[in-house]
């Protein structure tokens, strides 16, 4: 039911185990990529060389590898071929990081096994979806952030609602940290005020966690939104972007 599920709730251990690799010579990408990774709750390893990254793997397997195509020393393409003779990387996955937007490199990434090929800057968005798609099980479209938000509740009577923050927020819904539980499928009343903006929305609880079982290991409700306006889904979203390009240089941004 929408993004938020009881399964995903158990699989998060699991995802912030394992880690994700990026292989870019350039130094600002290698900085902008793995900044992007880290917002989105990824544990992330970075190589400046395929030479490098497959050192690197003898020692433990990514769950994902991104790898610009230029790079020092052998190149992307040659990288990815290492990728598929090696027993030890031959199904991991991989996307393709490339200067230009051009349809016969893109051709030869998907040749050469690469799960999706992109193009610098990578808009968060992009990125954050096909890390989705090449690394998780039950992939989410809507990208989300940690942040500490309260959130009032104004039609319910349950106690223990008072002081309760959103921990987790994405476009669909939001993790609400409260030591109060709800039914699953009851509807809540919900006002947040993101940078002096008033959102109003209706939710639905979709799952309910105790402590050391949720996301982050706090205990609260996993909502699902059921009606926003256009207005504050547009303010949601550019919130959500902003917090994940926080304190990401420009430059970075647009190497």
């Amino acid at each position: 039911m929408g993004d938020y599920r009881t399964n995903n709730v158990r699989n998060k251990p699991e995802r912030r185990s394992r880690f994700l690799l990026v292989v870019d010579s350039d130094a600002n990408s290698l900085s902008y990529t793995p900044m992007l990774l880290h917002r989105f709750n990824y544990q992330t390893f970075k190589a400046s060389t395929a030479e490098e990254a497959l050192q690197m793997m003898t020692v433990a397997q990514p769950a994902l590898i991104i790898t610009a195509l230029t790079l020092k020393g052998m190149n992307g393409f040659e990288f990815m071929q290492q990728l598929r003779e090696y027993p030890i990387t031959a199904t991991t996955p991989f996307i393709a990081l490339s200067q230009q937007d051009n349809l016969d490199i893109k051709r030869r990434c998907f040749e050469l096994g690469a799960v999706d090929c992109l193009y610098h800057p990578v808009p968060p968005e992009i990125l954050y979806r096909a890390v989705q798609v090449a690394a998780e099980k039950t992939p989410r479209t809507s990208m989300r952030v940690r942040t500490r938000q309260p959130v009032q509740i104004t039609n319910t009577s349950l106690e223990g609602l008072e002081g309760a923050y959103a921990l987790e927020l994405s476009e669909r819904g939001l993790f609400l940290r409260t030591m109060q539980m709800a039914i699953r499928d009851m509807r809540l009343s919900l006002h947040l005020d993101l940078n002096d903006q008033h959102i109003m929305t209706e939710a639905v609880v979709v799952y309910n966690c105790s402590a050391q079982t949720g996301p982050y290991r706090e205990p609260g409700l996993g909502l699902q939104f059921v009606h926003i306006s256009k207005n504050d889904q547009e303010h949601l979203r550019k919130f959500i972007m902003n917090e994940v390009l926080r304190d990401i240089s420009p430059d970075i941004s647009l190497a």
